[in-house]
């Protein structure tokens, strides 16, 4: 995806791609709260992606919020 908001259209498109593909069917009435989730979480994964990370680095063994 490049780096650029994914626009309603954009994800209106990748939800009528994908969603026959793991047998979803999306009811109209929720089209939109899906194109919302599907948008935040595109910036969700911009955020992880741009964490450097080194070759040696692995997961913590504990989560602390």
């Amino acid at each position: 995806m490049p780096a650029e908001e994914l626009t309603t259209e954009a994800a209106g498109a990748l939800i009528d791609a994908m969603a026959p593909l793991v047998g979803l069917t999306v009811a109209p009435d929720y089209r939109p709260g899906v194109i919302l989730n599907l948008q935040i979480a595109m910036r969700l994964v911009r955020v992880a992606e741009s964490v450097p990370l080194d070759d040696h680095d692995e997961p913590a063994a504990v989560f602390e919020a």
